[in-house]
């Protein structure tokens, strides 16, 4: 049944509500994250979006070829499949997610017109609607008797999602994530279900006060955990039509999915001040020493999201030609091998100067 019918019995653990406490450290920062970067902030929220439709797109196992993927997020190209124009669906559905989070309002209507949205030339017109109502799949109290579509069933969700809000009995995060373990059971459209749960418990989230996901992907971390995201929601789901659905494990995971995407931006705006006083050639070439053996051009624009890719390029150039870098291949995704000694973290006695 409903999780969020019975969220009153849901006792949150205490390693969870230490996580908390330690994320909404962070959360309470949201307004002096924004200052720091506010001339670059749509520039990292643009990139934001392009890496979130990225890995959404490869969540959701698209058949598309990494080279097009990126030449349709990066370049605009045209789509010519179902699967590249849900690509570019998705894209422009976050990139309005991003511009409309203080006014954004979950309605029925809302879900209706993202479904359709996404779905325009991917499904045909019949799948997007509202399903048919089957009492075999959502509980009696969903579901009433003789309705033909599950949409009373969603505005029924929905009600009681804000209601619990108005309460304000349980963190938002932990309402959003039972929102989206009752949809994707619901299953209330006849197609894109999946797509449009994933996107809501994105929007849920970030216009609830999670706004590092403006600067960090939120999918990204979600896909390089999928298998673990996918058992926990598999656990979700059990025994839901009866009531003993536990979202428990899902929550955790979305927490510290959550917090360490907070200190993935602490770690960006660090590197962005720092980038505002120093030589960007020079900074760069001090996060290669930094990172793993083997690296990608990727690796140094995370850190850098607003150093040009020109300046990138003339750095691995310039190490290249001293010999302390090698190419590993070709192409955008090529990657590179330090032939420099890297920067050997002291000891805690090092640190402390001390003589043993």
């Amino acid at each position: 049944m409903y999780c969020l019918k019975n969220i009153d019995a849901a006792k949150i653990p205490n390693d969870i509500i230490y996580k908390y406490l330690e994320l909404y450290k962070f959360i309470g920062r949201n307004q002096d994250m924004v200052k720091i970067v506010d001339k670059d902030f749509k520039t990292l929220v643009r990139q934001t979006i392009r890496t979130d439709a990225y890995f959404l797109s490869k969540h959701l196992n698209l058949s598309l070829k990494d080279v097009r993927l990126r030449r349709i997020l990066e370049k605009g190209v045209q789509a010519q499949t179902k699967d590249e124009r849900l690509l570019k669906h998705i894209k422009e559905a976050l990139e309005k997610i991003h511009q409309e989070t203080e006014t954004f309002e979950l309605t029925d209507r809302e879900l209706l017109d993202l479904l359709q949205f996404l779905g325009d030339g991917v499904e045909p017109p019949a799948k997007l609607q509202y399903a048919k109502s089957d009492t075999g799949d959502a509980p009696a109290s969903l579901l009433s008797s003789g309705q033909k579509t599950k949409r009373e069933a969603l505005e029924k969700l929905i009600a009681k999602y804000k209601e619990m809000l108005g309460k304000e009995r349980f963190e938002d995060g932990f309402l959003a994530i039972n929102f989206y373990i009752d949809f994707v059971n619901l299953k209330p459209f006849r197609a894109l279900n999946e797509t449009i749960g994933l996107i809501v418990l994105y929007i849920l989230l970030i216009t609830r006060g999670y706004a590092g996901f403006h600067l960090s992907s939120f999918f990204e971390k979600l896909f390089k955990r999928g298998e673990t995201f996918q058992k926990h929601r598999t656990d979700a789901s059990h025994n839901w039509s009866e009531g003993l659905s536990d979202t428990i494990g899902i929550h955790r995971f979305i927490v510290n999915i959550a917090l360490e995407t907070y200190k993935d931006v602490h770690e960006m705006l660090r590197n962005y001040t720092f980038d505002q006083e120093l030589n960007k050639s020079d900074y760069v070439e001090s996060t290669i020493q930094r990172l793993d053996e083997v690296f990608t051009k990727e690796d140094i624009r995370r850190a850098h999201p607003t150093i040009s890719d020109s300046t990138i390029d003339r750095t691995l150039r310039r190490l290249r030609d001293d010999k302390k870098i090698r190419p590993l291949g070709k192409g955008r995704s090529a990657k590179w091998m330090k032939l420099m000694p890297g920067k050997k973290k002291k000891s805690i006695h090092e640190q402390l100067d001390l003589k043993l």
